[in-house]
């Protein structure tokens, strides 16, 4: 009955408010890239001309599909908003690693770069939609889903795509980006008695569990493991005047951080995220997850994410969206330019944190071709 209900709600919520990721005049919005301003990467030579058969021989051109799993970070909630009444918008075709919404001139998206290396890739979600709704496509993330959750959307997703008549599993190329945390920390961990033992005995293994599901069950297949920026960004604010919004709406959409009741133990969990975020690096090593059709890269660029860049002095409040809970259209720009960029460094020699878009965009290269992976990166 209250599953029905919430189903309903969010139906007549979606349809009275939604459109808003049609929007382009804000300053929460990436400014456009002139007509006559070139791909920032030459693109000749970086799709295989035989088709890998590792996963290590992997040209940004040779994904075939596209897909995320995550929470509200991936389903790119209120990143368009302008106000506290639209923050319950998905606008999944903006999302950093998933949207394919416009072109990576008006809207830069992980999809929106690959797309120029493939123009066949498909799976990105196409505009403003819940996870139920087909232009959602391989996008299966949830609001307030946690790491506990994701067993069961891993389940979800590969029942999508193998009811999907154009994916060939054992043949197309599969990046699946799995970025989670944030809510575990924002609505979870103040509930737990132990919440050192309930990251180790609860948490590690449901990762654990979904990454070999995916393992078993998805072959040919690029996971980027991505740490949550949710905790990071809102601690980073602590230094700057907020908007009343902010105010408003984070005890409620992260209570456990900033809800009177828990404050005392708001140092406790931020020590318990960075420690989080190790435990998911552990993970991504674990030699069952690298065989030649399938890989995990733990891909850090969210680690310190801040809404100061690198080097900055002075505050960009406009990468979060008017909650200060979500990145806004912006924010995801800034980490599809991370994520990118994470791809095209070897392990061990990644960056993060976030930096002004388009500053660094980095490039395959003749000499290094290949995604980077654990074994090709030594």
């Amino acid at each position: 009955m209250i599953r029905m209900f919430y189903r309903g709600f969010r139906e007549f919520y979606n349809r009275l408010v939604s459109g808003t990721g049609d929007r382009h005049d804000s300053e929460r919005f990436q400014k456009r890239v002139p007509h006559n301003v070139p791909f920032p990467c030459d693109i000749r030579g970086f799709r295989s001309q035989k088709v890998p058969k590792s996963v290590h021989q992997l040209r940004p051109g040779d994904i075939d599909v596209i897909a995320a799993m995550g929470d509200s970070l991936t389903s790119a909630t209120a990143a368009n908003s302008v106000g506290l009444w639209e923050v319950l918008v998905e606008n999944r075709g903006l999302s950093w690693c998933i949207g394919g919404q416009g072109n990576w001139k008006s809207h830069l998206t992980l999809p929106n770069i690959l797309k120029v290396f493939n123009p066949n890739l498909f799976g990105y979600s196409l505009s403003d939609s819940y996870n139920v709704h087909k232009t959602a496509q391989f996008n299966i993330a949830e609001n307030i889903a946690t790491t506990s959750d994701m067993p069961y959307n891993a389940r979800a997703l590969m029942n999508r795509m193998k009811q999907d008549p154009r994916v060939d599993m054992k043949r197309h190329w599969k990046l699946l980006t799995f970025m989670i945390g944030g809510n575990d920390f924002c609505s979870d961990i103040c509930y737990q008695s132990n919440a050192t033992l309930w990251l180790n005995d609860v948490q590690e293994k449901s990762m654990i569990e979904t990454l070999r599901y995916l393992r078993d069950t998805s072959p040919r297949t690029l996971v980027n493991l991505v740490p949550s920026p949710l905790i990071s960004l809102m601690f980073s604010m602590d230094r700057v005047n907020t908007p009343l919004t902010c105010y408003l709406a984070r005890p409620i959409e992260c209570s456990c951080i900033f809800g009177q009741k828990f404050s005392e133990n708001r140092e406790l969990f931020r020590k318990l995220e960075r420690k989080f975020t190790r435990i998911m690096e552990h993970v991504s090593n674990l030699p069952e997850f690298h065989t030649d059709d399938f890989t995990v890269v733990y891909q850090p660029f969210f680690k310190d994410a801040s809404v100061f860049y690198r080097n900055d002095s002075q505050p960009d409040l406009t990468l979060m969206a008017i909650d200060c809970v979500h990145l806004s259209q912006k924010g995801h720009a800034v980490s599809a330019n991370g994520i990118w960029n994470n791809m095209m460094e070897p392990v061990g020699k990644k960056s993060y944190g976030f930096d002004h878009l388009f500053k660094t965009f980095k490039c395959p290269s003749l000499r290094n071709p290949y995604i980077y992976t654990y074994y090709n990166s030594f």
